[in-house]
This record gives structure tokens, sequence and C-alpha cells, in this order.
């Protein structure tokens, strides 16, 4: 297997999706979600970044992610990874691969690829028959665009800064 060389550009948007390891649904239960989303949330100061929209699903999570800082996005997503992975090993005691080693990213290069992934991410839970209203789904940014409700994961805006 190669290694894929990542273009990074700090202030880019990119739009990323990681896959758990044998698409095993770890994202199931409340409890790792909220897991996930502590995880996010308390690396977008020390790492640098900003969340534009997200979707959990039971095996996978979607982020329109912003770094800006020294850290690449490869760095980013080991650290987020690594981080939960660990800690869902310690809580449910068990051990081994948590993620798919890669994760996939696009860069968003305009405004118009931009809403379209946010559209995306926002109708994946229809599309993975976990809903059939988006107000009901609790773990995606829907729910701050759209119904104004907070999440443990603060959506932010979009900065060029």
């Amino acid at each position: 297997m190669t290694n894929i060389r990542r273009h990074f550009e700090p202030g880019a948007i990119y739009f990323v999706t990681v896959v758990s390891h044998k698409r095993i649904p770890i994202l199931s239960l409340e409890k790792s979600i909220n897991l996930l989303l502590l995880t996010i949330e308390y690396f977008k100061i020390p790492l640098d970044y900003k969340i534009l929209a997200y979707c959990i699903i039971p095996e996978h999570f979607h982020l329109l992610i912003q770094p800006f800082g020294k850290y690449n996005l490869s760095y980013l997503m080991q650290m987020l990874k690594g981080s939960f992975a660990r800690r869902l090993n310690k809580i449910s005691n068990s051990t081994g691969h948590v993620w798919q080693k890669r994760f996939f990213d696009t860069g968003i290069r305009n405004e118009t690829m931009l809403f379209q992934k946010m559209e995306y991410i926002h109708n994946n839970p229809l599309k993975h028959g976990l809903t059939t209203d988006l107000n009901q789904y609790m773990y995606s940014s829907y729910q701050h665009y759209f119904n104004k409700k907070n999440s443990i994961l603060t959506i932010d805006n979009l900065s060029t800064r």
C-alpha cells in the first residue's frame, strides 16, 4: 500500500470522512458519540481548527474542518482518531483497531462546493435510514443551522483569518 501525499493549505476547508474498522457500528451508543464530539471539541484550540459542519453515523462520521495552525490535516486526524480510540478502548475495556487506517478528504474549492458538502453531510442520516425527519436526528450540525440548538460540539463561523 502506498503512502498518499495530501495537499494541505492552512485556512482551507476540507470535507473529511472517517470510517470505523471493518465498519463496526462503534458510534451507535450515545456514550461513544458524546466521546467523539468531546474529543473533536477538546482539540479545537490546541490544534487550531474550526468545525463548520458534522454528522455522526454508527460506522463513520463526516466533518467540514478548517485548520489554521502549523498542524496539517493528517496530523489533526491522527490526533482525533488516536485520542478517541484510546479512550473508547479504555472505557469499553477492549483493545485493537477502532478506525480504518486512512481517512478520506476533499478540499473545498468554492462556495458552491461548500454548500453541496454541507447538504450531503446533513442529509446523511436520511441516506442511511437512521431517521425520516432531520429535525429529530441529534448527531449532526443540522440542529445548529436549522433548529438553532447547541450540541457538545460547537459549530464555528466561517473564517478567513
